[in-house]
């Protein structure tokens, strides 16, 4: 079947894009999930650790165990609220910034490397196709997925 095809294809893409994210933070000793809690703290300042855990689908002691670590590498800062001292806020580090930064660049340039020959209307028509197929996961439940 020519659809199995196409979403293996799709899924050694995401495997290869994976590995070469992983390639560049591992450099700093860190996993790309970490890097994205820290990328969802700077995004989401006011968010505590317990929405970050919601947003990322991690259980709470996952996350808190990922903070501590992203602590421990001065990526993450916890600061007390002003407003209850018994809580605090995540707040990414000037090395934390630099670190985003990095490797949003570095990202960036792995993006156009990866459709150096396509022209811009090539590019237009796979992201459509690429919005269509996320829509129609997005349409599936696990039921759905049950019944197959």
């Amino acid at each position: 079947m020519f659809e199995t095809d196409v979403a293996m294809e799709l899924k050694q893409i995401n495997s290869r894009l994976g590995q070469l994210m992983q390639q560049n933070i591992s450099k700093c000793d860190l996993r790309v999930g970490l890097l994205n809690i820290a990328m969802l703290v700077k995004k989401y300042p006011h968010k505590n650790q317990k929405d970050l855990a919601k947003e990322l689908r991690f259980t709470e002691g996952a996350m808190s165990h990922a903070v501590k670590r992203l602590i421990q590498e001065n990526i993450l800062e916890q600061i007390p609220l002003e407003s209850d001292m018994r809580y605090n806020r995540l707040e990414v580090t000037e090395k934390g910034e630099k670190f985003i930064r990095d490797y949003e660049s570095c990202i960036h340039k792995v993006f156009k490397q990866i459709f150096i020959g396509f022209k811009d209307d090539e590019l237009k028509e796979l992201h459509t196709y690429l919005k269509r197929i996320n829509s129609n996961l997005e349409k599936m439940s696990s039921k759905e997925i049950e019944k197959l």
